[in-house]
């Protein structure tokens, strides 16, 4: 390019960078600005799901994230805890890129008077990008979706934490002057159409494999959850322990889930990568050592937002990075 001679240097700085961001690559995310991690406070599973192995965790959320090298964190309460007014509890958090905040917790447990902390709480805090909505629905998970519901009716709408008209409302309210997106967890068993009417009125879901074993439906699983929310920012739920039995994840089952997920990710069929949880990286699972290590490998790669697929799959528009 030829800069005109009457040009200052500084214009032609401006007219540069102008060009440069007109390019197709304008702003060219790297893997690791898609990855999460799932955060409850420090030792939430110490006396439920790690108590069968004799495992104790005493890390708290921000520095697992770190440990595990990633910046964003979808944190839920768990067990009531941390109770509101929320804001001293989130003052690590303030160091990461991103932050989800449950508006329905852990069990799937939702109050007017949580809701309204966590909208208080987004208004102070440019890094909140959204909100997650944690075991949404009350129906059975472990299974596929290709799996019936216990139901006479299998086209039933779905018994869920909120209405549709709770999550309407929730969903044209504006933080620091524009909507935040809202999240919703489905697990496998639950992708049915009788999900839509609150499908509709979410903009993310994250699909979970409960059970272990179902992880060999997972590209079945995920392609029915593109069928029933084809307009919606689909994310990747991986777990990295074996909740379902109160055991270690194998480390096979966790590279299958995770290496689909970057092919997912890389073709724009995914906005993100989930692990799951802090309360589990630090008392030596393997699964959890074989993530961190994928993530060190990983996470630098450059993933550009606005270019196309071989497909033509635009790749997801996200949540904006904190500023502060």
């Amino acid at each position: 390019m030829v800069i005109p001679r009457n040009l200052s240097m500084t214009a032609a700085w401006a007219v540069l960078i102008l060009l440069w961001c007109a390019g197709p690559y304008a702003q060219a995310d790297t893997v690791g600005d898609h990855l999460w991690i799932w955060g409850h406070p420090a030792g939430s599973y110490n006396d439920g799901f790690l108590r069968p192995m004799k495992l104790v965790s005493t890390i708290e959320p921000v520095a697992a994230a770190q440990r595990m090298g990633l910046k964003n964190v979808i944190f839920v309460r768990y067990n009531g805890q941390p109770m509101p007014p929320f804001d001293a509890y989130y003052n690590p958090f303030r160091k990461l890129d991103r932050v989800y905040w449950s508006l329905v917790g852990a069990g799937g447990g939702s109050s007017s008077a949580e809701r309204e902390a966590a909208f208080s709480l987004a208004e102070k805090n440019q890094n909140l990008a959204g909100f997650i909505l944690d075991d949404f629905f009350y129906e059975q998970c472990e299974g596929s979706a290709a799996d019936p519901l216990p139901s006479p009716r299998p086209d039933r709408p779905l018994c869920a934490s909120l209405s549709p008209a709770q999550l309407h409302a929730l969903g044209q309210r504006q933080v620091r002057g524009r909507k935040l997106p809202l999240m919703a967890v489905i697990y496998t068993r639950q992708v049915k159409p009788g999900a839509r009417p609150h499908i509709a009125e979410v903009d993310q879901l994250c699909m979970w494999t409960w059970r272990p074993g179902d992880l060999k439906h997972l590209e079945a699983n995920f392609t029915a959850l593109e069928k029933i929310a084809p307009d919606k920012q689909l994310y990747l739920g991986c777990y990295m322990y074996g909740f379902y039995e109160s055991k270690p994840l194998s480390v096979a089952l966790m590279q299958r889930q995770v290496e689909l997920g970057y092919q997912w990710l890389k073709a724009g069929r995914i906005a993100g990568i989930i692990f799951l949880a802090t309360p589990n990286v630090d008392v030596g699972l393997e699964a959890v050592e074989w993530t961190r290590q994928w993530i060190h490998n990983h996470a630098d790669q450059p993933l550009p937002t606005r270019a196309g697929t071989d497909q033509g799959i635009p790749h997801p528009i996200f949540p904006p990075r904190s500023q502060s």
